[in-house]
């Protein structure tokens, strides 16, 4: 079991999208010139410090800034998400020097045969997103020096973590069958709702083509929604406002966009159930022109909706075997997690982070 945290790619691994786009350009900007004016920060300041090994602005910076140079991240999001990164990688070197401290007292080591196989999976990993494990490292941006010094720790403390925590673990022969029993029992459960689907189905394909009979003999359409829609816009009389293509699903979207104003189609039917439409209004696309933007092809329509009830897919029922690997997945992340709460609580852990959850 490869742990999160000891994963040798945590100190380099770049930003995500989610990351970045958190920064408003506007505000970034303003940020980025408040930083220009502020007092430099000491590069020799301790940010963390785990026990007696402490961790420098400098040290920090440095990881920071090749996170950044290595995803090219635009200048006027840097200063929104440098603070997160700073967080970040401060973080991971709390959490690294507390099991790297732990390997040394337990004395862990690891065999050529360990790091062989440790190496060739993750250069499987890398060949089936089109890496070796050599190129990947070189494009690292920490540098391949720094790179190959994580793989080595991650490895170390995949091994404290697997002797220390995962192999003592054990299933209760009992919890894996009473949970196979559950499963088994969920897919008689769903065989039985799903045996009555098919007639509970037609009462309501028999009532949607009443509702359409109705209003090609002129009923309101606002009236028949109010009290017979499934969907809550039914208390607007079905009314769904005005919408562009992609925001609905589409055999609804396919009917809306193609019907003629003022006319009811006919029944729709999609995951959610039958739909009767009306569409209201339509807007087409409209390109850019001086100050106005472009515009995109609109639809204003209502809605009655008949919900419909979706088959159950029974789960695969795992053997004996499987489900006691499935327990201790489970039972490893939670019990990986108190042995990691079990070191922070003996360590003496500060940082300047004040709001960083430990």
């Amino acid at each position: 079991m490869c742990m999160a945290i000891a994963s040798f790619g945590i100190m380099f691994a770049g930003c995500n999208k989610d990351d970045q786009n958190q920064a408003a350009p506007a505000q970034a900007a303003d940020k980025i010139a408040a930083d220009t004016t502020a007092e430099p920060k000491d590069p020799n300041e301790v940010v963390a410090s785990v026990n007696d090994k402490t961790f420098l602005r400098k040290d920090m910076e440095k990881i920071v800034e090749a996170m950044i140079k290595s995803q090219n991240v635009p200048a006027e999001q840097q200063a929104d998400l440098r603070p997160q990164l700073e967080q970040r990688v401060t973080y991971s070197f709390i959490m690294k020097t507390l099991l790297l401290n732990e390997v040394q007292k337990q004395s862990v080591t690891v065999t050529d045969e360990e790091r062989k196989e440790h190496m060739e999976k993750i250069a499987a990993t890398l060949k089936r997103q089109g890496k070796t494990l050599e190129d990947y490292l070189k494009e690292a941006p920490i540098g391949e020096e720094a790179a190959r010094a994580e793989l080595e720790e991650s490895l170390i403390i995949d091994k404290l973590i697997k002797q220390a925590v995962i192999d003592k673990i054990t299933i209760d022969p009992e919890e894996i069958k009473s949970n196979i029993a559950e499963i088994e029992k969920q897919n008689a459960e769903a065989e039985k709702q799903n045996a009555g689907l098919e007639a509970a189905n037609a009462e309501k394909k028999a009532k949607i083509v009443d509702l359409k009979k109705q209003l090609d003999n002129n009923a309101d359409f606002a009236e028949l929604a109010k009290n017979n829609s499934d969907c809550p816009s039914g208390k607007k009389g079905g009314d769904l406002g005005e919408f562009t293509r992609g925001q609905m699903v589409k055999p609804f979207e396919d009917a809306a966009f193609s019907q003629e104003i003022g006319k009811v189609g006919d029944i729709v039917e999609t995951s959610f159930g039958y739909h009767l439409i009306k569409v209201t209004a339509k807007s087409p696309a409209r390109e850019a022109k001086g100050d106005e933007p472009a515009k995109p092809e609109t639809v204003t329509a209502s809605h009655i909706l008949v919900k419909t009830e979706q088959k159950q897919t029974p789960q695969v029922v795992p053997t004996a075997e499987q489900m006691e690997e499935q327990l201790k997945q489970q039972k490893s992340r939670e019990a990986v997690m108190q042995y990691i709460d079990g070191l922070k609580a003996a360590a003496k852990i500060e940082t300047v982070f004040k709001e960083m959850q430990l």
